[in-house]
């Protein structure tokens, strides 16, 4: 029987992501004034064209802000996409739970480890949030940072090799 679960995570915007809101709204304001204006003053109507554009892409930018990422556990593969606006999904990455090396829940007595690539696919929140160490060929020494739900968690260490499930219990 195939063991199988996934989820998918809503990154909450932290201070930079409302930062990059702030500076796309206020660009966009000031260039939308600024082509009206020039519209007015040249009497070309045709400039209102570029108004509109740079309200879509005023749109288009703040929009993909919104990101979401979907894990899905099948008989011991991780799969992690990054979903970037509901209409662009990227892969992240994809390991073997046999190949992990550490996982647990991230506190604070998890050492930091600045040496492997860090694939950070967590919500943003702080809470629930569960690690994995491992090497990959992709990326070498990695650590994944992910938010997972109780059915992808099961399904994680149904797969886990002996010596972490031991440590998990």
């Amino acid at each position: 029987m195939d063991n199988f679960a996934e989820y998918m995570v809503k990154k909450r915007p932290d201070s930079s992501d409302n930062l990059k809101k702030i500076g796309i709204i206020a660009l966009a304001a000031i260039l939308c004034i600024v082509t009206i204006a020039l519209a007015f003053l040249i009497k070309i109507p045709f400039i209102l064209i570029i108004t509109c554009a740079l309200i879509y892409g005023a749109y288009f930018l703040l929009s993909n802000l919104s990101v979401e990422y979907e894990y899905a556990v099948t008989n011991g593969e991780v799969d992690v996409d990054k979903i970037i606006a509901r209409r662009k999904r990227v892969h992240l990455i994809t390991v073997q739970t046999a190949d992990f090396e550490a996982f647990g829940p991230l506190t604070d007595d998890v050492p930091d480890d600045d040496s492997r690539t860090l694939v950070l696919c967590a919500d943003n929140t702080g809470e629930g949030e569960y690690y994995a160490d491992l090497t990959t060929e992709d990326y070498g020494e990695t650590r994944i940072i992910f938010t997972p739900n109780q059915a992808v968690l099961e399904a994680i260490q149904a797969a886990l090799p002996r010596k972490l499930r031991r440590t998990q219990q």
